[in-house]
């Protein structure tokens, strides 16, 4: 009990240390964007203020619509989220669960578009979405997300191979299709895989500035993050603005965190294993069935 007790207070020693270089630059966040003016550029410089204001923020909210750009942001990131999960979870399912000529090296091909960074596409994609007359508009930012992410179908995918065999074998001998048993057996109890890949959709929906600045026109389509290097181009001075900007633009994502925390954790960390619903043999009981192919063996 004692050497217990001694290792969870080391482990906790541990973590607090790890933590502090991630948590300093968000409490110094906080607090220069709660100092008043002359505290924020005092010299030497302060960490705490005193007392705590809003002006910055007060200042912000009245040089810029802020409700706008955070309901813009809202809007763009929830249809992503939608679209992200729905197609990342079917394409997942199907390659874990339907046989198909060639499944092993198609999933092979779209694991190493992960390294592919999106700005060699960022060419082909504008030159595209300009001809359908889309620039200007949200659908650039959002159509993308309903052909699936490489990251999310491979979540779905693990945690989908490993759901108890037979389930989809009592729903198969019921008659039930592919989809059938998607929509009623495996996306029910893909929660904590649903709730992984939303939060990291949302936020980097939430965080993308490259995509707002190629396809975005008019003031009133901004997001969140255009319109914050917006602010910060023409008030480059008010660097006390700027701080309380970034500080609002954090909330949000910050609240989705702590809240979908437990999820995403159990999401991403039992991708690849659920040993209370599989038992002790991965590889044997918790695949779904599939059935055999000709290309395809697996």
């Amino acid at each position: 009990m004692i050497e217990g007790r001694s290792g969870a207070r080391w482990r906790l020693l541990l973590a607090s240390v790890i933590a502090i270089p991630f948590a300093l630059p968000i409490v110094w966040l906080i607090a220069s964007a709660l100092k008043p003016v002359d505290q924020f550029y005092a010299s030497p410089p302060t960490l705490l203020p005193n007392p705590p204001s809003l002006a910055n923020i007060g200042g912000v909210l009245g040089l810029l619509d802020v409700p706008r750009l955070i309901a813009n942001s809202t809007l763009i990131a929830a249809l992503s989220v939608i679209a992200s999960v729905v197609s990342s979870a079917v394409v997942g399912y199907a390659f874990a669960t339907l046989p198909a000529r060639g499944r092993r090296p198609l999933f092979a091909i779209l694991i190493a578009t992960i390294i592919i960074p999106p700005t060699v596409a960022i060419v082909p994609q504008f030159i595209l979405f300009s001809r359908l007359g889309w620039v200007g508009t949200w659908l650039p930012l959002v159509v993308p997300a309903m052909f699936g992410n490489a990251f999310y179908i491979f979540l779905f995918r693990q945690w989908f191979r490993n759901l108890p065999a037979h389930l989809f074998e009592s729903a198969e001998l019921d008659g039930a299709t592919p989809l059938q048993s998607f929509r009623h057996i495996a996306l029910p109890l893909a929660g904590p895989a649903v709730a992984a890949v939303a939060v990291f959709a949302f936020i980097a929906s939430w965080n993308d500035f490259l995509g707002p600045l190629v396809y975005l026109r008019s003031p009133d389509t901004f997001t969140i993050s255009l319109g914050m290097a917006t602010f910060q181009g023409v008030h480059v001075n008010d660097v006390h603005y700027t701080v309380a900007m970034a500080l609002i633009a954090l909330i949000p994502p910050i609240l989705i965190f702590v809240v979908a925390q437990r999820f995403l954790v159990r999401g991403v960390a039992t991708g690849g294993w659920r040993a209370g619903a599989c038992g002790s043999d991965v590889s044997t009981s918790c695949r779904p069935p599939t059935r055999p192919s000709n290309g395809d063996s697996a």
